[in-house]
């Protein structure tokens, strides 16, 4: 639950049980187009409409809308946070913690593979920069700078990482 003093910032009834489209907008940091997009695929409900045809959402909106957030920074899709709203309504509480368990866990070896992707991709700019490092260090200013890696008495010999190397191509 919101406490009531964020949805009277939010510009909520002060009740504390409903807020303005633009308001839970602008409490999320996400755009209102972006709210009805989630609302067109049925991931946020408006708890009513006002006579002037405004949506306003419950105290729950916000937390859904950051729920939504923090799916989509761990790279689900809309799509496939659909097919979660999708296993956890009207299924058997333990059948809909599964699925949303096995959702979660076939995210997270994904975000594994990647991390050790994104890890190797590390270890070959680390690489590069040391060669390139030893190149600034060691290389003549006579326009044979541009050129001299692997032909230098520095890397003589040596093979150039991908990253510089693919330079030459």
């Amino acid at each position: 639950m919101v406490p009531q003093s964020t949805l009277l910032k939010l510009g909520g009834a002060p009740d504390g049980r409903e807020v303005r489209i633009g308001d839970l907008a602008k409490a999320t940091g996400k755009t209102q187009r972006a709210l009805r997009l989630y609302e067109e695929l049925g991931l946020l409900e408006p708890e009513t409409r006002t006579a002037g045809g405004f949506r306003t959402y419950g105290a729950d909106a916000l937390e859904r809308v950051r729920w939504i957030g923090k799916l989509q920074e761990l790279g689900f899709t809309l799509q496939q946070i659909q097919q979660v709203v999708t296993a956890t309504s009207g299924a058997a509480p333990k059948d809909a913690m599964e699925a949303v368990r096995e959702l979660y866990a076939d995210k997270q070896a994904e975000l594994a593979d990647q991390i050790a992707r994104l890890q190797q991709l590390q270890g070959e700019l680390a690489s590069s920069l040391h060669y390139l490092e030893a190149c600034v260090s060691t290389c003549t200013a006579d326009g044979t700078s541009a050129t001299c890696c692997g032909t230098c008495a520095t890397h003589r010999g040596e093979r150039a990482p991908n990253l510089v190397e693919g330079m030459r191509s």
